[in-house]
This record gives structure tokens, C-alpha cells and sequence, in this order.
């Protein structure tokens, strides 16, 4: 018989013996004895005492005893907290509170770390222009944002387990409009306080947010933009029926109005040299994005009717018109900008559009939402093909040639497409490249010391984001590549924090939080059949697909007021260590012993009941795992002795009780009087 062994920290004996006869297990009997009173002497002369003599000496508990349960905060008690700070520093802000793991995780998963939580909570309250002055601290743009962002604050939202996010990129849409109203009262230049100037080259979403972040700190900042409008890719690029116009230039406008100076029509490297600039300022940032489409050498692609995206993109979205009417186009590409151009494609006039891509229907990088509302509108999808040849005659486009591809990505998840031998022909007047984007820098840092790549890229630091050139910065897609409008902003922020540091002396990398990039859980879809209808996501009203597909007006046609309100108060306000009554830890309760009410009328939302009913619990602690805001908390209290059953039962104030004590009293600590003698004759 083999001998099974455990261990109690360095002391390990035998739970059986080996089955040994004769004189060795005699031996080996006598041994084991030996073995016990050596461990017995070891424990006895320890000097930790075996006994505690209670109540005089008490048992340090562990965190996790699950005494009596209590709630660390009460919605219409307590202030869910709000994430502000200076650009700076906030870096600084986010980890401290995921250090201590009070960062919500809409906060986290953001890359620009906006407070979607706070905007959540002051819209539920009826304040959406104080929502949007919060939400622009981090995210400049809110109305923009809030029609065009791939929201991965929604994507790591903790109500995916229970049913469905909370909408809060259509709420930083309704935050805009609500403060569209009071602008003019509110929108305020912000004084200029030091003598350093900054010029920015470029109006996208990059370089707009460090001209907010360095306004705020006190620069004077010029931004200067070649397009006779601002807003960089966001005005050439996104379409005008997923953003329209007057809330891309009413946004920029805004901080024309806080004190930017904005200068359009001005090509820096070609009317204005970049040299120039570096010497009139005293900093500069380049944030001039990607400004030409990619097109692959295959046979035919120099054919008429062959088109990049970008091109494609700000024809269609400037004029309306992008010589297509009654023809058969054909997009290759399956990301974002692919499905734009498709979109746009059916807008100016196209008969037919086919969108193909290399990877399946469910591996394509476009977002799915795009791409179901594109094939609503009409274009036809292909997936698993790559492009073979652009088939021509007489100098024009006839069709496309498309080989089978069997795979996208090799076992490590590098980029490596693996072909078939099967070839399919499309006949098409117009083909459409949508495979990447590139800048065109050599003429604006030409006579500088700025350096570019083999590529054209600016040679950056993608953690300070300074180039080669003293005093001179880059940020936005010109550093990442092609990304996020989300992303592009929070590397604004870097930049602008680089450049402040530059300008004050303080070393660009010395004691600088990097900004924290936390990785969530990704959740499985929930089944929300027989879900109450008022946990569920308010639905986004959309255009019928046959009306939306003839023109650019808007697609999404928005949220009423009394939807939005609603839509906020459904957040859960993770991580405030407040209890808003999710009612979460009743649902999950196996004993029933927790209910919980509220009140939700904007300006007066309160928890209004909270009762734990010890004499049912059996203080398994699932409720406190479960609560999402980390307001129901296990205690040390396990003395639980009390005069009267309904004292077992904990209303909201004793819920909210002092955890210090070791004694839950229950019912606010009230005592019965004491009991009267029994008279003679009587049973005591």
C-alpha cells in the first residue's frame, strides 16, 4: 500500500502505513510514533498560544469571513464618484483607482479612459450638460463621438452578463444635444496665462484634442488645416449620414470660440514650410493623419475606373457625386472604410455594389453593426476571396478576376493569406481598393530635421510621440496607422502632455504614469429571454433601410429624452462602492433573504429599501461576489445573538451600519427591556 502524505506547512506525516510486516514494521510502527511526539514538541514550543480565551482574546478573522453582510453606500446618501483631472496627470488618476480596483470598467476599456460612469450617472439626474462637460475633459468631441465611436467602453459594460450594455455611445449623442441648447452660455474662451506658443498641423480628432488639452494649460495654440474646412479625416472620410456636418464644425467651433486659432486652406510644406513653423513656435505637433489610399500592383490596377477609398470617400461626401451613377462597383476591402465606401457607393448612384473581402462573413475587421446595416441598404458581400487581377478592355474596368483564399492568418496569428485554385470573374465598371491608408510627408518635412522611414512614416517615439526634430511631435493615425477616431484622441492627450513637459523642462519620461491599459472579460452574449422589458437596452430608431440608402441623412435618428434618462439610469455604476439597487444580489440569493427598492425620478434617485434577513441566510457570500459596484461587503461581525427574531432582519440603516465592531446587533441596536420575574407558581 503506497503511504499518502499531507502537509500543514512545514510539517508533513502519514495518514496511512505501508503495509511492512516483521521486524521492519515493527521499526517502522515505533518510527511513526517517534515522528508524532517530535511534530507534537515542535507545535508545543511554537509560543503561539493553542487557546484563545474569548472574549479577552479574539480570533483575527480573514477577509473573506462571511459574517453579517453590510452596504458600504446608498445611491441618494452617497456621491458616485466622478474621474476628473488635469490632462497631465490623469494618466496618474486611472491607476490609482485600478490599483485599488475602483476603475468602473467602461473607464478602463476606453482608450481615452472617458468617465462613462459619471456620464451615466448625471444624465440618469437630469444633468446632460454638466455629462457632456465631463465627457469632453477626455473625449473631445462628444457629439461627434457619439455617432461615429466603436464604443469599447460598451464592450467591457459588466450588464453584457446580465442582459445588455448600456448604450452610451448614443447617451454621449443625447449629452451633445441637450448641451447644443445652453452652448452659448456655457462655451467660454480659456485664458491664455503663459508666453509659450504651439502650432499643430492638422484638424483631426488628434490634433484638436492636444490644442484643448495645451489651451487648458495656458498655450496659445494655431492649428492649420489644407482643406477649406476643418476636421481632417472626419470631414473628407465619414460619411455624412453616419456624421453630419453641422455637429462635426458646431464641436470645432467651440474651441474656436475657448481661444484656437484656426487657419484652413494653408498647405504646411508647400505654402507655408514646416521649417518656418519650427522656428515662429515654440513647439509643434504633426497630426496630419493618412491622406492616400493603398492599391495593390496586380495586373490592371492602373485600368480607368480604378479607384482608391480615400479619393472615392471625399468625392461622395463633398459633391454627392462620384461618377458612378448607373454603374457596377466593386469594393475590395472588409474593413470600416470598405463598408463606407460601399455605403456611399448606393448613395451616388450605383446599380450594384459587391463588397469583397479575404476574410469570412464572421471574420471580418469591420464592425458587425456596419455590416448588417450595409447588407440592410443592399451591397452584396463576398468573403473568402482575394483579389487575382482587374480585368480590362480598352483601357477600362470590365470586371474582377477574385482566387479563393483558404485562410487570413497563419498559427501565430501573423497576417499570411493562403490561396485555393479556385478563380471567379465579377463584372464591374468601377473597382475600389479599401486595404489600408498612407501619408504623404516627404513635402511637409522637407528642409527639416524631422526623419521618415523606408515607408514615408514619421520616425516617432511611440511612447513621448517626439520625432527626430527638437521641439517638434507627432500623434494620430500618422503614428499608430490606420485606427480608432477614439484612439487618435487619447494619443492627442500623450502628445499634449509631451509637449507641456517639453516646454516646462520637467524630462518628458521622468515620473510619467504610461497610460494603463487593463484587459476585461469578454463576454458571451446573455440570454435575455424572459428578461423584464425595462432591464433591456433602449433600441436606436433607424431609417428604413429602402429611404436611408438614396440620400446622406442620418441612419440613426436618436434617443427622446425620457428614453435616454432611462437608458442611463440602467447603469450599474461599477466599481463606486455605492449600492444603486441593481437589485443583483436579491436575483441571485438561493434563500431569498434580500430585498431591495428604489426610486429612479431624476434629481431625487434613491435606494429606498435594503433588507437582509439573517434568520434565511446562510452566508454563502454569492450576493457579495455578484454586486457590481462593490457596495455589499462581508464583515468581521459574527457574533449574532439577538432578543428577538425581526431584530434578525437588517432594514437599510442597519445595512449601512459601522463594520468596525465584532457584534451585529441588528435593527439599529435596540434592546428589549429586560424580562420581569415569573411569580410564584409560575414557569420562568
Amino acid at each position: 500500500m503506497a503511504v499518502e502524505r499531507r502537509h500543514v506547512g512545514k510539517d508533513a506525516f502519514s495518514v496511512t502505513e505501508p503495509d511492512v510486516r516483521g521486524v521492519a514494521g515493527f521499526l517502522a510502527g515505533w518510527a511513526s510514533v517517534f515522528a508524532g511526539l517530535a511534530l507534537t514538541a515542535r507545535r508545543a514550543t511554537s509560543g503561539t498560544p493553542k487557546t484563545l480565551r474569548y472574549p479577552f482574546v479574539k480570533l483575527t478573522l480573514s477577509p473573506r469571513w462571511r459574517g453579517a453582510l453590510r452596504l458600504r453606500g446608498a445611491l441618494g446618501r452617497d456621491e458616485i464618484p466622478i474621474v476628473r483631472g488635469p490632462s497631465p496627470q490623469y494618466n496618474s488618476v486611472i491607476q490609482g483607482l485600478l490599483d485599488v480596483e475602483r476603475l468602473a470598467p467602461c473607464t478602463g476599456n476606453c482608450p481615452a479612459n472617458v468617465d462613462a460612469r459619471g456620464q451615466n450617472y448625471l444624465i440618469a439626474d437630469d444633468q446632460a450638460a454638466e455629462a457632456y462637460e465631463l465627457v469632453r475633459e477626455r473625449n473631445t468631441m462628444p457629439g461627434v463621438l457619439g455617432r461615429i465611436c466603436h464604443h469599447p467602453c460598451e464592450a467591457a459594460c459588466r450588464r453584457n452578463y446580465y442582459d445588455e450594455p448600456i448604450a452610451i455611445r448614443p447617451l454621449h449623442r443625447f449629452a451633445y444635444e441637450a448641451y447644443k441648447a445652453v452652448r452659448g452660455e456655457r462655451v467660454k474662451p480659456l485664458p491664455v496665462t503663459r508666453t509659450e506658443t504651439i502650432a499643430i498641423v492638422g484638424s483631426g480628432p488628434s490634433g484638436l484634442t492636444a490644442a484643448l488639452d495645451l489651451m487648458r494649460l495656458g498655450y496659445a495654440v494655431t492649428v492649420y488645416e489644407k482643406d477649406d474646412k476643418p476636421g481632417g479625416a472626419l470631414y473628407t472620410g465619414v460619411p455624412a449620414y453616419r456624421l453630419p456636418r453641422d455637429v462635426l464644425h458646431g464641436e470645432i467651433d467651440d474651441l474656436v470660440r475657448m481661444g484656437m486659432t484656426l487657419n484652413l486652406g494653408v498647405k504646411v510644406g508647400e505654402e507655408l514650410p514646416l521649417e518656418h513653423l519650427i522656428g515662429e513656435f515654440d513647439a509643434v505637433l504633426l497630426a496630419t493623419g493618412l491622406q492616400v489610399s493603398r492599391i495593390l500592383p496586380i495586373p490592371g490596377a492602373d485600368a480607368s475606373g480604378v479607384r482608391g477609398a480615400l479619393e472615392f470617400l471625399r468625392e461622395a461626401n463633398f459633391h454627392h457625386e462620384a461618377d458612378v451613377r448607373g454603374k457596377r462597383v466593386f469594393v475590395v476591402g472588409g474593413g470600416n472604410v470598405a463598408v463606407d465606401v460601399a455605403r456611399c457607393a448606393l448613395r451616388v448612384g450605383a446599380t450594384e455594389v459587391r463588397l469583397a473581402s479575404l476574410e469570412g462573413m464572421d471574420e471580418m475587421p469591420a464592425h458587425p453593426w456596419e455590416i448588417e446595416e450595409a447588407l440592410d441598404e443592399g451591397v452584396i458581400a463576398t468573403c473568402s476571396v482575394g483579389p487575382e487581377e482587374v480585368l480590362v478592355e480598352d483601357g477600362t474596368v470590365v470586371g474582377m478576376r477574385m482566387r479563393e483564399c483558404l485562410s487570413v492568418f497563419d498559427e501565430t496569428g501573423r497576417f499570411a493569406p493562403k490561396y485555393g485554385e479556385g478563380l471567379t470573374d465579377f463584372a464591374c465598371d468601377v473597382v475600389v481598393f479599401s486595404i489600408g491608408q498612407a501619408a504623404v510627408l516627404s513635402d511637409v518635412v522637407a528642409g527639416t530635421e524631422v526623419e521618415l522611414d523606408q515607408r514615408g512614416n514619421v520616425v516617432v517615439d511611440g511612447t513621448l510621440f517626439t520625432t527626430t526634430a527638437s521641439g517638434v511631435f507627432a500623434s494620430g493615425e500618422v503614428v499608430t496607422g490606420p485606427g480608432s477616431c477614439i484612439m487618435s484622441i487619447a494619443t492627442g492627450h500623450e502628445a499634449a502632455t509631451s509637449i507641456h513637459r517639453f516646454l516646462t523642462g520637467v524630462p518628458l519620461g521622468k515620473d510619467r504614469t504610461a497610460r494603463p491599459v487593463p484587459v476585461y472579460e469578454r463576454y458571451e452574449k446573455a440570454h435575455i429571454e424572459g428578461v423584464e422589458k425595462d432591464r433591456l437596452r433602449v433600441v436606436m430608431p433607424m431609417a428604413h433601410p429602402e429611404e436611408r440608402r438614396v440620400d446622406f441623412r442620418s441612419v440613426e435618428l436618436g434617443m427622446t429624452h425620457l428614453e435616454s434618462v432611462v437608458e442611463a439610469a440602467r447603469c450599474l455604476r461599477c466599481q463606486s462602492e455605492v449600492c444603486v439597487g441593481c437589485t443583483f444580489c436579491a436575483r441571485t440569493c438561493p434563500d431569498y433573504a434580500i430585498k431591495v427598492e428604489r426610486v429612479d425620478d431624476p434629481g431625487s434617485r434613491c435606494l429606498t429599501r435594503y433588507e437582509l434577513d439573517l434568520t434565511k441566510c446562510c452566508f454563502c457570500g454569492l450576493c457579495a461576489e455578484q454586486c457590481p459596484t462593490d457596495a455589499l461587503a462581508h464583515t468581521g461581525q459574527y457574533e449574532l445573538s439577538f432578543y428577538h427574531r425581526d431584530l434578525a432582519v437588517f432594514d437599510k440603516g442597519e445595512m449601512l451600519r459601522d463594520p468596525t465592531p465584532t457584534r451585529a446587533t441588528g435593527r439599529d441596536g435596540i434592546y428589549p427591556p429586560p424580562c420581569p420575574l415569573p411569580k410564584r407558581g409560575e414557569r420562568p
